[in-house]
């Protein structure tokens, strides 16, 4: 009895994932990148190009989630 009350113990435990995300912005205040570090989206970055009426007009994402 007690191996399954171990059993039992093991499987509810919590799974923990860390990420950070990093934002950087032109002097303009628009978002240009999005960097993602950790074990969720390790190496995933994200970078936005605007045109001179500040839209954003290309969404470019690098690496690949883990």
């Amino acid at each position: 009895m007690l191996t399954i009350g171990l059993v039992i113990a093991a499987l509810a435990a919590p799974a923990w994932a860390t990420e950070t995300v990093t934002y950087a912005y032109d002097a303009k205040g628009r978002l240009i990148k999005v960097v993602h570090t950790g074990t969720v989206n390790n190496g995933v970055t994200v970078d936005y190009t605007h045109d001179n009426a500040d839209n954003r007009t290309n969404v470019k994402t690098t690496g690949s989630p883990n």
